[in-house]
């Protein structure tokens, strides 16, 4: 039975028939094609229906048997932060290199062709990928670098690398002391490495020269391709300002003003930042990003930061690392900090989505949520725990009972599932990492993320992790944490607009909602699972307009009626 919305007698802007349609709404419907009006879906149905709704102007495009889907919903990424190591003059990631002589020589090319006292900035870097299976030091960089303060930024994002030069600049000498949430790395005698940790790396970011607007502009929009290249429609941006502070909303509005940002975008302010945007603790009300379209950009929520990574061995644990029996991470915020400004958030009227990845993090996170009583507004505050990778059986009872939400951070379990099993975690906390399945049981509502620049964008990829659990080294991590791949899609597209109250508008190929479409080679519901990651995405909708064609795909178009 077609959907067709409430003017049927209108005539369609664009068609794309002849292929797979998966709106994915709630009766999970299929079709074989979808007719779009001023940027909204007009209908959903069969070729013949949907080609009568055709009209003088109408272009209609032949998807030739691939699969419309509605684009993809990234639920947690880093625009701006994406867009850096794309435009960095180093590429310190693994691969392509092997080992720390491999990082230390792109550096070493970097400075024959950047002028003395400006930085070397390079983004990456993996120290349990190197061959030497540890982080580049100063000692490492300072014989290449003697004129150029140098910044290598860990793939985690929670540690950085330097040279002298730098922490020259930054202040940092032996007599500094380790800061609240962070730490120096040091050698034998107490001298500094150049490795900083969470809160340390934070005086070396603040010396790094100002971007202009342009500059800023550019940066958001190689992302913003990076996105739709991957059907990638809708973006939560979790860390608004954690680089330019609040220069980053103006470089948003100039990017999507001007064209160069597609995607949509839906802001977590830095918490950090906050208070440079009103007096107090200001609500969503009080923030306003003047002169831009907010189906395009718009706040809503605050990101905060409970601790740090796994594989920096800064995520907080109940339990050691396995690899450090007197290691258990870093909280950045005491339970007591964190669930007083949970709840001052709350009042203001945010959405808040606190970064949490060692069980005992979740636990503070759970506990600050659970505080809060009833919720205010329909569907609630909608509260997030963004990666909640070692999440407990008892701690997802809890979140289910609370209407907690979570964002999955998937990809892990490929990407650094083997270090997890035999280093990090050991076999059975691993192999429970991003425990999919056991909340799926529990009804709890859940997105799934790459958090790129961490990880590579693709959803696909990301569908794949949740479904297929396999490391890199191909064994499988947790299979009875698989879940199938409408869960895995739906988690990517309406689940992840539920995180951002935008089911309403996308997540779904419905009458009325928005024409945002992503179109892959083939219908992912029916392929093997290890093929999953092998379909590619060979166009991308917003508005119901191509923004992005895979080079090499074809898709025929005609205009006018088809009578």
């Amino acid at each position: 039975m077609p959907m067709i919305a409430d003017t049927p007698h209108d005539t369609a802007d664009v068609i794309f028939y002849g292929g797979q349609v998966l709106t994915l709404d709630q009766r999970n419907s299929r079709a074989t094609a979808i007719a779009t009006r001023a940027g909204r879906v007009l209908a959903v149905g069969d070729d013949r229906t949907m080609l009568g709704l055709a009209g003088a102007h109408t272009r209609r495009h032949d998807l030739g048997g691939r699969t419309a889907i509605p684009g993809f919903v990234e639920s947690h990424t880093h625009p701006y932060f994406f867009g850096l190591t794309l435009d960095a003059a180093v590429d310190a990631g693994s691969p392509p290199n092997d080992s720390v002589a491999d990082i230390v020589e792109r550096v070493s090319d970097a400075a024959k062709t950047t002028p003395p006292g400006e930085w070397i900035v390079g983004y990456r870097y993996d120290d349990t990928l190197l061959r030497d299976g540890r982080h580049p030091t100063l000692h490492d960089l300072d014989p290449v670098s003697k004129d150029h303060p140098v910044l290598l930024v860990h793939i985690s994002g929670h540690f950085v690398t330097t040279n002298s030069a730098a922490l020259r600049r930054a202040g940092i000498r032996s007599t500094t002391p380790d800061p609240a949430g962070g730490a120096l790395g040091r050698d034998a005698s107490g001298k500094p490495t150049g490795v900083l940790a969470e809160t340390a790396a934070f005086p070396i970011y603040a010396l790094l020269p100002k971007r202009s607007r342009q500059a800023m502009t550019e940066i958001l929009g190689l992302a913003g391709d990076a996105y739709l290249a991957a059907g990638v429609t809708s973006v939560h941006d979790t860390g608004v300002g954690l680089f330019n502070g609040p220069d980053e909303f103006d470089a948003y509005r100039a990017a999507i003003a001007s064209g160069r940002l597609r995607t949509r975008v839906r802001g977590y302010v830095w918490d950090q930042i906050l208070g440079e945007l009103g007096p107090g603790v200001p609500g969503p009300q009080d923030i306003a990003v003047a002169g831009v379209d907010t189906d395009r950009f718009q706040l809503a929520g605050v990101k905060i930061i409970s601790d740090g990574s796994l594989q920096g061995l800064t995520g907080c644990l109940s339990e050691p690392y396995t690899c450090n029996p007197d290691e258990r991470g870093t909280m950045l915020l005491t339970p007591a900090q964190l669930t007083g400004r949970v709840a001052e958030l709350h009042d203001a009227g945010w959405q808040v989505a606190v970064h949490g990845n060692g069980d005992e993090a979740i636990q503070a996170i759970v506990d600050a949520y659970r505080k809060l009583g009833a919720a205010p507004g329909d569907g609630g505050g909608r509260h997030r725990i963004e990666h909640c990778q070692t999440v407990r059986e008892d701690q997802l009872d809890l979140m289910a009972a609370h209407d907690m939400l979570a964002s999955f951070f998937v990809k892990h379990v490929y990407y650094w599932g083997d270090r997890h099993r035999d280093r990090f975690l050991g076999p059975d906390r691993a192999r429970r990492i991003n425990p999919l399945a056991s909340a799926r049981r529990r009804g709890l509502r859940f997105g799934l993320h790459a958090d790129t620049p961490v990880t590579p964008v693709p959803p696909l990829e990301g569908i794949w992790c949740a479904v297929a659990r396999r490391t890199r080294d191909g064994e499988e991590l947790g299979p009875e944490q698989r879940v199938d791949v409408e869960t895995a899609l739906r988690a990517y597209t309406s689940e992840a607009a539920y995180l951002g109250f935008d089911e309403g508008a996308k997540g779904s190929l419905e009458p009325g909602k928005l024409a945002d479409i992503a179109v892959l080679s083939d219908d992912p519901t029916a392929v093997a699972p290890e093929a999953l990651r092998r379909l590619t995405v060979d166009a991308t909708l917003i508005d119901g307009e191509l923004v992005w064609t895979r080079p090499g795909a074809s898709m025929p178009v005609t205009e006018g009626s088809s009578s």
